[in-house]
């Protein structure tokens, strides 16, 4: 959730109690993870395994990039406006616009962490930067998979109590402005990384991802090119487009002059030429959805270059970096959504095959070998 303010000052009795609980909680962490290191260390050392293979490209960008994502998220958890200002500021106004069932879910969450706000706050800290170390830690085997589990289980639950599904539900869904929720994108690369080594080893697993995600941008560019939802104008009757009173809000938002000048200039562009940003969108979502959709490697770099440019601009411009503004829980959709389809066309691309049963032939000669 993005580029969110309360709009008050943080109680100074709750930021307190939220700072001795980080550092409480932070330094049972350490000494758990210094345990746990030194008993790992011990069990590698009593029992010896072969070298396990080189971890295909586009499974090691996947786990360095949301590691370092769900470690940056949770500094982010760690303002101080986090534990007095989440509820009202984030959970609350994102399912404004949602049925009323989302809102029942989203308010349940926000119950909870308004009737408990510094443990929910905390526990919300060193959970994401929990996850983010365990990523970057875990290479190889169980329990790399085990952390993917993990990321998938946590995004599934911050994507529903926190960004109510994404708002999918509610009305002006747009890839530009986060659909379909950073936290979202966060469980699919967890449920990836999941999956079994042998997966990774083949470019099936890229194709089927890249094919996903040009289903899920070509209905977005549908939704984009839809007469009526507010993308193709600018200003109409003394009222701004989507996208334009986007931009407004964002530039709004504390943070330095030269972003805020940026964004705000994004909107005036858009009031002026909504049509052809609004064609450019639609183009850019369209063209690479189809391209995803063909599962061909030469066709998809070079555009998938083009569109991670895209996503930047769009980060920067519409999402302004997604943390700003003192409630900014994670940096938005775009840079997650770059990181997925780079990591799915590199499966694709260099997918390594399985390494070949050994023959008959070949165990014989490992025998002889192993007797000299």
């Amino acid at each position: 959730m993005s580029g969110m303010t309360s709009g008050q000052d943080a109680n100074p009795a709750l930021v307190a109690a939220f700072r001795a609980a980080l550092l409480h909680t932070g330094l049972i962490a350490l000494l758990m993870l210094v345990l746990a290191a030194a008993v790992w260390a011990g069990l590698r050392g009593a029992f010896r395994r072969p070298p396990a293979a080189s971890e295909p490209a586009g499974r090691r960008l996947l786990r360095t990039g949301f590691g370092i994502l769900w470690l940056f998220a949770g500094c982010l958890q760690a303002q101080p406006k986090m534990p007095g200002g989440l509820a009202a500021g984030v959970i609350e106004p994102s399912a404004q616009t949602s049925p009323s069932w989302v809102r029942h879910l989203t308010d349940w969450g926000a119950a909870v962490w308004t009737g408990h706000p510094v443990p929910a706050a905390t526990a919300a800290v060193w959970i994401e930067v929990g996850l983010g170390i365990w990523l970057l830690a875990a290479r190889h085997g169980t329990l790399s998979r085990l952390s993917g589990v993990a990321s998938a289980s946590w995004g599934l639950l911050v994507w529903v109590l926190g960004e109510s599904f994404g708002q999918l539900f509610a009305p002006g869904l747009s890839w530009l402005t986060g659909a379909p929720g950073a936290a979202a994108i966060y469980g699919v690369a967890g449920a990836l990384l999941a999956l079994p080594a042998r997966a990774w080893h083949s470019p099936r697993l890229g194709r089927l991802t890249l094919v996903g995600l040009g289903l899920f941008l070509t209905g977005m560019a549908v939704l984009q090119a839809w007469p009526g939802r507010g993308f193709w104008q600018g200003l109409s009757h003394a009222r701004l487009g989507n996208l334009a009173a986007m931009a407004q809000t964002m530039a709004s938002t504390p943070q330095p002059a030269f972003l805020s000048g940026w964004v705000s200039a994004f909107g005036s562009f858009d009031e002026a030429h909504a049509v052809a940003v609004n064609l450019f969108a639609v183009t850019v979502l369209a063209v690479t959805g189809a391209v995803f959709l063909t599962g061909r490697p030469r066709l998809i770099g070079p555009v998938l270059s083009a569109f991670t440019i895209v996503c930047l601009d769009v980060w920067v411009l519409v999402q302004d970096l997604g943390f700003l503004g003192g409630l900014g829980t994670d940096a938005n959709s775009m840079i997650p959504f770059a990181l997925l389809s780079v990591s799915a066309y590199l499966a694709l691309s260099r997918g390594q095959a399985q390494p070949p049963a050994c023959s008959s032939a070949c165990v014989d000669e490992l025998t002889i070998v192993s007797l000299c």
